[in-house]
């Protein structure tokens, strides 16, 4: 029993060097979330939309070709008009159907910046669907972390009951053996069969904990909830100290929030301009050609006959609509500036108190695994002194549950580390799926 516990003691010593490495599952299964996650999906289809309605900005711009027809019968036929050389009284052409195919080449020239600050709000947009997605990433990211630390920290609860249940079962065997030789009374191997069973108890509702919190993590990850994913076997300690500089600055530099309301201002401004762009002179010019009856010469038979156009529109007075109109979007303008302060503010804040919480992290994980050490320890000196006569059975069963307690401490401990770790990281908008 003492040789086991030494060793277990060098193995909980060797646990920051293993976990230090780090864990690659996590960053297969931020990608799957995301690959999978509806959210991000929608957030994509937008950001497609957004796209489309930019090439379609930029199009408006371009020389327009349209082509139309019509026909029309008329029961009460239209009379046209004689030839100017039929002798007086000559009655005019009675004409029943009316048809024409009329095709359009147009160019806009001037639309009061109409054209220019649509393109240019469609492309704020297009960025602002772009942040808007890499948002919602960092959130099915962050999740991922959670549920992944959490079936891992599962993994290792249960393991260390399995450990804890087989420590105890070892101590059974020794007391056995001195009850048959009489050294020890009955009562002793009772006490120590309690605990067993209590400890097997705790490991039969660990494993069914593990088992849910895989299903969860499938779930999250869009696979059959009975598919068994590889989980590593222990947290890891991560290194977070080189996180160390300007948390803040980072955070508003690369926080997804920010740059969407920015554009959202952007758009704002763009849509006054395009909302001015009305009451503004606009002018174009097209060419165009008809073919139909009646004919130029405005007799029955159908002819071609053509056009060149130019239009020039200058609204001039429509009691302060403009005005108006313009003072509303700007207004929209204005909500966006507040909220872009507010989001300021709590981002600032969320970076300082997810950077204090990791710091807290770190500081209980040092305690807990102190704590362990000395629970460690403890174990072995009240083994030796069980062996010695001085020590009673529950002395021993303490120094093991108190050992259990630290080691559930110390893996808590481990996962608090990581998920302040994760969640700082999405505080200042670095989570990564590579």
């Amino acid at each position: 029993m003492k040789r086991i516990l030494i060793l277990s003691f060098f193995m909980l010593m060797a646990l920051p060097l293993l976990f230090g490495q780090g864990d690659t599952l996590v960053l297969r299964y931020r990608r799957m979330a995301i690959d999978y996650q509806q959210q991000i999906k929608m957030a994509e289809s937008r950001l497609s939309g957004a796209e489309s309605m930019l090439e379609a900005a930029k199009s408006d711009r371009l020389p327009k070709f349209d082509l139309n027809g019509s026909y029309k019968y008329y029961g009460v036929p239209l009379k046209l008009a004689p030839p100017a050389d039929a002798p007086p009284g000559t009655p005019g052409v009675e004409l029943h159907n009316r048809y024409s195919v009329d095709v359009t080449l147009s160019q806009p020239i001037i639309t009061g910046g109409y054209l220019k600050n649509t393109q240019l709000a469609a492309m704020s947009e297009v960025e602002l669907m772009k942040a808007y997605v890499d948002l919602n990433k960092q959130e099915v990211m962050l999740n991922a972390d959670i549920y992944y630390w959490n079936a891992v920290s599962r993994k290792e609860i249960r393991n260390l009951l399995i450990r804890y249940r087989d420590d105890i079962g070892r101590f059974m065997k020794v007391i056995e053996d001195r009850v048959q030789e009489e050294v020890v009374g009955k009562n002793e191997l009772y006490q120590a069969r309690v605990r067993y069973n209590d400890a097997e108890y705790g490991v039969i509702k660990a494993e069914k904990e593990l088992r849910v919190s895989l299903m969860e993590l499938n779930r999250l990850l869009g696979v059959p909830v009975d598919t068994v994913l590889p989980v590593a076997d222990s947290l890891k300690v991560v290194d977070w100290q080189r996180t160390a500089g300007d948390i803040v600055q980072r955070a508003l530099s690369q926080r997804p929030e920010l740059s969407m309301l920015q554009r959202q201002i952007e758009m704002n401004q763009y849509k006054e301009k395009i909302t001015a762009s009305k009451y503004l002179p606009n002018m174009g010019v097209g060419v165009g050609g008809l073919w139909g009856s009646p004919s130029p010469g405005l007799k029955k038979d159908p002819a071609f006959n053509y056009n060149i156009q130019a239009w020039l529109s200058v609204p001039i007075f429509y009691w302060g609509k403009k005005k108006e109109e313009v003072a509303a979007i700007r207004q929209n303008t204005e909500v966006s500036r507040l909220e872009m302060q507010r989001t300021l503010e709590m981002i600032t804040l969320e970076a300082q108190r997810s950077f204090y919480e990791l710091q807290k992290s770190q500081e209980q994980l040092d305690f807990a695994a102190s704590a362990l050490d000395n629970a460690t320890r403890n174990v072995s000196v009240m083994v030796d002194r069980y062996n010695e006569g001085l020590s009673s059975v529950l002395e021993v069963l303490d120094a093991q549950l108190y050992w259990q307690k630290s080691y559930f401490n110390y893996i808590q401990a481990k996962y608090q580390l990581n998920t302040s770790y994760s969640a700082f990281l999405r505080a200042v908008g670095e989570l990564a799926a590579q």
